[in-house]
């Protein structure tokens, strides 16, 4: 009986050299499972990276939006502030107008109301603290709710006011209704300004008028009255709970104030008004709360802010300390990252009247 054997038969593959390479047919069930695992191992690998890599570009976009809206709401505020007290070619004196003896409501329609308080570029509500309430709010701003002309406690509301800084506006095309400002550039006029909102209204004259001329008249101004806030909520229904920066102005439709969402992410605003009691155009002290007779003596404001992501950060605890300058500190121990800013900013129109020469 013969006994059977095999024969590993290595096949020969010919090279471009004519010579006899070996190779092999397959894989083993063994080899292939390690091969298999292998590749899985690397996959696992390969899609932790990209989650870890996703989540930390997420963290970092949101970080850049946070920084960036921060610095545009003081960049916004820090422009209207140097522009405070501006109203073209009238430049207030001492008694022109007279400084109002209590604080002018900022959100008056009515031209005489603003006429009355030229003399005070800004003018400023507290919240005392991190979770205080502003007392006597105006312009309907209120401390609860869910408007948009909601406050958020803490922030303290700021008024600016200021002519427009666009080309000057020709007389014959006024319109009724809107306000403007017209400075008299005619030393027989017996006004040096007039705010009005009615076209008939704006009389005074140019250089170079005689006792009886009557036009060219001065050129006219839109007259802007700028009140900064900060609310609970960007969208009202339904409430989003991003606390924004907002400003109420005079609408050029409507001729009323109306609520304008600037900036997302503006947890708080808390402002300090550095007062000149010398009158030589520099700051000797900086107050939380000007007396009603101290506003025309502002000639520099120190902006507190504090920005903060709009969405939270999972697993995130925000324990921090934030200073708030003399409104105290804030630990908001929540998911979101904050960052805060500090401004000193000169009120240049205010402050250069009172330079000494």
């Amino acid at each position: 009986m013969k006994s059977s054997t095999r024969k590993l038969v290595t096949i020969h593959a010919p090279s471009a050299s004519g010579r006899n390479i070996p190779f092999q047919h397959g894989l083993s069930l063994i080899e292939l499972m390690i091969s298999i695992t292998i590749g899985l191992l690397i996959l696992v690998s390969l899609s932790s990276l990209f989650v870890s890599q996703s989540k930390a570009r997420t963290e970092l976009d949101k970080s850049n939006r946070m920084i960036d809206n921060g610095r545009y709401a003081m960049e916004l505020l820090s422009n209207d502030l140097r522009l405070a007290g501006f109203y073209g070619e009238f430049t207030p004196s001492s008694g022109v107008p007279a400084i109002p003896a209590s604080l002018p409501n900022p959100c008056s329609t009515s031209a005489s109301d603003i006429a009355a308080a030229l003399q005070l570029a800004i003018q400023g509500y507290n919240a005392a603290g991190p979770s205080s309430t502003v007392s006597g709010a105006p312009c309907s701003l209120v401390n609860s709710g869910g408007s948009s002309l909601s406050l958020k406690p803490g922030s303290d509301i700021l008024v600016i006011r200021r002519a427009s800084t666009a080309t000057p506006i020709v007389q014959g095309v006024a319109l009724n209704g809107t306000h403007y400002i017209q400075a008299s550039l005619c030393q027989y006029d017996t006004e040096q300004y007039r705010v009005d909102t009615v076209k008939a209204n704006f009389t005074l004259r140019l250089r170079d008028c005689t006792p009886t001329s009557a036009a060219p008249y001065a050129d006219l101004r839109n007259m802007l009255v700028h009140v900064y806030y900060v609310s609970p909520n960007n969208n009202i229904s339904p409430a989003d709970g991003i606390p924004t920066l907002k400003r109420l102005e005079l609408d050029a439709t409507t001729h009323a104030f109306v609520p304008t969402p600037l900036v997302e992410g503006i947890d708080y605003m808390q402002l300090e008004y550095g007062l000149d009691a010398d009158s030589n155009g520099t700051a000797d002290s900086y107050v939380t709360a000007p007396a009603a007779t101290d506003w025309s003596n502002v000639v520099a404001v120190k902006v507190n802010l504090l920005a903060r992501n709009t969405e939270p950060t999972k697993g995130y605890t925000d324990n921090k300390t934030y200073s708030l300058g003399s409104a105290g500190t804030v630990t908001p121990n929540d998911s979101y990252k904050r960052h805060a800013y500090t401004q000193y900013i000169r009120l240049v129109n205010p402050a250069s009247r009172r330079e000494l020469p």
